[in-house]
């Protein structure tokens, strides 16, 4: 018996599928695609203001009583922390967490607070 690759594997599989799971496969990729791209900002930004606030990943985990290791996964964008670590990562770093309508980088203008 031959060996197969997955991608040989899947490549047939994908071959017999309808046109609607075609699309669906596609909407779901494009939505894992915007969840992880979220994910990346946010521990972007984390980082970001945590180098502003010239705090080390240790310093800031004592601060915000957060694991280092859990703050490495959200600035390397794989964590998925809940509101209460984000706001005590804010606040650590001198933040606030604000929900800010979609297309708008301006945070500065009456953001919704958590």
């Amino acid at each position: 018996m031959a060996t197969r690759s997955y991608r040989s594997v899947a490549e047939t599989a994908k071959a017999q599928w309808s046109a609607e799971a075609h699309d669906l496969s596609a909407g779901l990729g494009a939505e894992l695609a915007e969840e992880v791209d979220a994910q990346v900002r946010l521990g972007r930004d984390l980082a970001a203001m945590r180098a502003a606030a010239a705090l080390t990943q240790g310093q800031l985990a004592a601060r915000a009583s957060v694991q280092q290791a859990e703050i490495s996964r959200i600035e390397r964008g794989l964590g998925n922390p809940t509101r209460d670590t984000l706001i005590r990562l804010a606040t650590a770093v001198g933040g606030r967490v604000a929900l800010v309508p979609v297309g708008r980088s301006d945070v500065s203008r009456d953001p919704i607070e958590a």
